[in-house]
């Protein structure tokens, strides 16, 4: 008898609903989470686990990087991917508030990356 395949829980924190679409019809085997701002992003946070937490950088009521800060805080585990299309925040920046890594939405390989982050990043929730 084999173990029940885990599904991988993706918190996707993003203001554009187009991108949250985007990002949900490239994670088919993943239950993807929305929450468009800050607050929002911080309360469905705390009421679960996920494997892994994607955080666009200008968010609606505040910064990615403060959230991902105030998420460390708490939570050492959980991988932390940004998503931006401002080409100004840097990979140190990212680092220093505690995400893996920074993916621009300007990239023509863009899905390709998320895809490939989504697989070795994440982790198995419960």
């Amino acid at each position: 008898m084999h173990a029940p395949l885990t599904l991988k829980r993706i918190l996707c924190v993003e203001d554009n609903s187009d991108v949250c679409e985007l990002i949900a019809a490239i994670l088919t085997d993943c239950e993807v989470i929305f929450a468009q701002g800050a607050k929002a992003a911080w309360e469905t946070y705390a009421s679960r686990k996920f494997s892994l937490i994607i955080l666009d950088y200008h968010l609606a009521d505040g910064d990615g990087l403060d959230l991902c800060e105030r998420i460390r805080d708490k939570d050492l585990q959980t991988p932390i991917v940004f998503i931006t299309g401002d080409d100004d925040l840097a990979d140190q920046s990212i680092r220093e508030a505690g995400a893996q890594r920074c993916l621009r939405k300007s990239n023509h390989k863009f899905i390709d990356e998320l895809l490939d982050l989504v697989q070795s990043l994440s982790v198995q929730v419960a």
